[in-house]
């Protein structure tokens, strides 16, 4: 039996950027509306840029939002991925609870490493799970939950 830490050390790991460029999104067009144009042939004036990106920058915050309270949720409730031959059970917030579920690896349709967001997928028949890199103690744990589907 394998067990693992899943909780993040601070809910605002990788969100700062994600918050940064959700509030300049809002912001800039809003204090200094501009338009887009090709040459001297306007493509969108300022109105559309404006809406256009406060939309994209409201959008942005929201999601970054609701993952910062998950992770504060991990964080108050704590979190523990348990490996026991091939039953896997990770914690999954729902509903602002975080609950515990479980799989079978022969269960696994497809796993997915995305090295640029340190994210691991795995995809079920019901569902898929995204596992964050940063929420493990070191890299080297994340490293061994991931060999487990190999």
């Amino acid at each position: 039996m394998q067990k693992f830490n899943y909780t993040p050390t601070n809910p605002f790991s990788g969100s700062l950027s994600s918050l940064a460029i959700g509030a300049g999104m809002v912001i800039v067009p809003l204090v200094y509306p501009f338009g887009i144009r090709i040459g001297r042939m306007p493509i969108l004036g300022a109105t559309a840029t404006t809406v256009i990106f406060v939309v994209g920058g409201l959008t942005l915050l929201a999601f970054t939002a609701r993952e910062i309270m998950q992770a504060r949720r991990l964080i108050a409730q704590g979190g523990e991925i348990t490996v026991d031959g091939d039953l896997v059970t990770i914690p999954v917030v729902k509903k602002g609870t975080v609950t515990n579920e479980s799989f079978r690896l022969p269960d696994v349709e497809y796993t997915k490493f995305d090295a640029e967001e340190n994210e691991f997928t795995i995809s079920l028949p019901a569902a898929h799970h995204v596992i964050r890199g940063a929420f493990f103690e070191s890299s080297d744990a994340f490293d061994a939950f991931k060999s487990t589907f190999k």
